[in-house]
């Protein structure tokens, strides 16, 4: 099983917002360097939907590069047709990945479509497949759906977004030595850790590792009061940030990496960079962040 905090990737862009290669380098770079437990790519805070299908594939080919196999990855689609999902497999089948993730996008399909959307691509993944519930962004995933799925020999895991704890509760007991159940969101690593979850993603975790990894150290040598201790402090830093009207926090999560040396803060032309004033709150939080920040790092060129 995968363990530890793993990091929804931000997607590092140039200021046109095409991708940045030299900056996915660097970031790879530093997520390993800070211990993560495997990466979530092309992911919601990596900007999946407003990015094309070229440039997911170039991502994705990218970050491969960069890991050089030293870290387990999970790249997504963020496509909603059978069609388009089995084309992005035949376009990264030859490439060293750890797992595929896929978001079903149609919220209004039935569970019984949503069992042959998964089954048709867990049967042609060239790599094992991930699933994505997160209900804010498409369609749920019950637990009668994963119980219909995931004993597939191709179907590795779910990853629980969201916020219904029952619904989280009924994934977990789901999990076994072939199924792995891993939770999402800075403000429910405790929780989930709790619940019997090995793994965490997070897209804080993209800019600010350290906060994650320090909870799940603390929380696995038994000092549970002080890791809840931690998760409370993740969550009033969390609460104190500036937030802007894009549908995730790249902006946020990138002028946090660009502040760190890592990576430029552009995003795609859908979404809006911080104002001055975002800027200025945002620093003044990291100033007060629980845990000192190393020096920045130097960008890695590819």
């Amino acid at each position: 099983m995968i363990e530890g905090l793993v990091p929804v990737m931000v997607t590092p862009m140039r200021e046109d917002g095409s991708i940045d290669s030299d900056g996915i380098h660097s970031l790879v770079e530093f997520l390993i360097a800070k211990r993560s437990g495997g990466l979530w790519v092309l992911g919601s805070a990596g900007e999946d939907l407003n990015i094309g299908f070229e440039e997911k594939v170039a991502v994705a080919r990218e970050t491969v590069a960069a890991a050089k196999g030293r870290i387990p990855l999970l790249i997504g689609t963020g496509l909603a047709s059978i069609r388009d999902n089995l084309a992005f497999f035949d376009r990264v089948a030859d490439v060293k990945i750890d797992g595929l993730h896929i978001i079903p996008l149609d919220v209004k399909m039935s569970d019984a479509r949503l069992v042959h959307l998964i089954l048709t691509l867990a049967d042609r993944a060239p790599h094992p497949l991930w699933l994505y519930h997160n209900p804010k962004r498409g369609k749920a995933i019950s637990d009668v759906v994963i119980k219909a799925v995931r004993d597939h020999a191709n179907v590795a895991g779910i990853k629980v977004g969201g916020y219904n704890l029952v619904e989280m509760m009924r994934a977990l007991a789901l999990q076994d030595d072939g199924f792995q159940v891993i939770g999402a969101g800075g403000a429910q690593m405790y929780a989930m850790l709790v619940l019997g979850a090995k793994a965490h993603t997070t897209s804080e975790g993209s800019c600010l590792p350290e906060l994650f990894t320090d909870l799940h150290d603390t929380f696995v040598s038994g000092d549970w009061s002080t890791a809840r201790a931690k998760q409370y402090a993740i969550m009033a830093f969390s609460q104190g940030l500036p937030r802007t009207d894009n549908g995730e926090y790249a902006a946020e999560e990138k002028y946090v990496l660009h502040l760190r040396g890592i990576c430029d803060e552009f995003v795609n032309p859908l979404y809006r960079l911080l104002t001055d004033d975002e800027k200025a709150r945002l620093r003044s939080a990291l100033d007060a962040l629980p845990i000192a920040l190393d020096e920045p790092i130097p960008r890695v060129a590819s």
